[in-house]
């Protein structure tokens, strides 16, 4: 079978890093394409069976990259000829099921973020042009029910790729995030800085790390005025896994998410995971006081509370270390792999 990948780009992002897992799972029993319209930066690692498409668009006209990226699309499904096509991240969805209409092929569109902080009106244009497609992937069964296409649409959860680490003795006393500066405000980053200078001081053994990509992107006032006691901003690491296994706590103070990858990871490391009410599979991901915590999404006081909590009792934290490992056993990536394999398959075949 071939198969035609579009994204917009292959590097920093958790929807990013699903497709290019994908893509090199794909590639072992199918003919694999994947078309990327932003090739600035270094990709997550692809197999050299993956053929890569440069769709770069360099346009010095005010909203003429929109044609470009449509003409480029149509041309990329025109010389692959692809027996199914897959659409990662709302942007590229959209471009490429109008693309589509100019050849009529098999189409999966994939949604990575939560639809609900849309606006109505831009959920009903976004559920009319998604009738397009053949299959509509989303990462929360909370949004796949209430997208309102039930024939069409499927819950596919993010996978967790680490094999589980349960061994929670001797981890050193340290919180961690994981969040690239370009998206400091989705991920939450002045709640939790402002919610960590709220109990540092008290808490004189415990540490701060925060990883991730950095673009040097200007970040507010409210996070570099901060004191900033003992934060370390740790950049991005090759080796992760090796990381979370030695920490103790894992917090993603998001204020909007599809299924947060690293979350699920620092979950199957047995890290004592926090995440936020803020859409998304979070709360389908984190059974609140059985296998992690939950706070008030962009709720400062209620963040500090429930760290402080678990810093304070190491019976929890042992307790929700456990309660994670077997909870990430359901994000397990053959499971993962099999649900992507039988969805192409049943494509194919109408």
């Amino acid at each position: 079978m071939k198969i035609l990948f579009f994204i917009n780009k292959l590097y920093g992002g958790g929807a990013e890093r699903v497709a290019s897992i994908l893509l090199n799972h794909f590639c072992e029993k199918h003919d694999t394409y994947v078309a990327i319209s932003d090739l600035k930066y270094s990709s997550y690692p692809i197999d050299s069976r993956v053929h890569i498409i440069d769709n770069s668009i360099k346009c010095r006209i005010k909203g003429g990259h929109r044609y470009l990226w449509f003409a480029k699309m149509a041309n990329s499904i025109l010389r692959v000829n692809p027996d199914i096509i897959i659409s990662f991240t709302m942007k590229c969805n959209n471009r490429s099921l109008l693309a589509n209409l100019l050849f009529r092929k098999k189409i999966i569109v994939s949604e990575r973020i939560t639809l609900k902080k849309k606006n109505y009106r831009k959920q009903y244009l976004l559920r009319q042009l998604y009738r397009l497609a053949n299959k509509i992937v989303f990462v929360s069964a909370d949004d796949c029910k209430d997208f309102g296409l039930p024939q069409k649409s499927i819950t596919i959860y993010n996978p967790a790729m680490f094999e589980p680490y349960s061994e929670y003795n001797n981890r050193q006393k340290t919180i961690i995030t994981i969040a690239p500066d370009n998206r400091w405000y989705q991920k939450g980053l002045d709640i939790l800085i402002s919610a960590w200078e709220k109990i540092a001081k008290q808490n004189p053994n415990w540490n701060l790390e925060i990883y991730g990509n950095i673009y040097g992107t200007p970040l507010p006032n409210i996070i570099i005025q901060q004191n900033q006691e003992r934060i370390a901003w740790k950049g991005w690491n090759n080796n992760i896994v090796d990381v979370l296994r030695t920490k103790s706590i894992f917090i993603l103070a998001s204020r909007h998410e599809g299924c947060p990858n690293s979350l699920i990871e620092a979950m199957s490391q047995g890290c004592v995971c926090i995440g936020t009410d803020c859409g998304g599979s979070m709360k389908e991901i984190i059974t609140d006081g059985v296998d992690g915590l939950i706070v008030k999404s962009e709720n400062v006081d209620d963040l500090a509370e429930k760290l402080q909590m678990l810093i304070n009792d190491e019976q929890l934290r042992f307790r929700l270390s456990a309660g994670a490992i077997e909870k990430a056993k359901q994000f397990d990536k053959n499971v993962f792999f099999a649900s992507w394999d039988k969805l192409i398959e049943e494509v194919a075949k109408k």
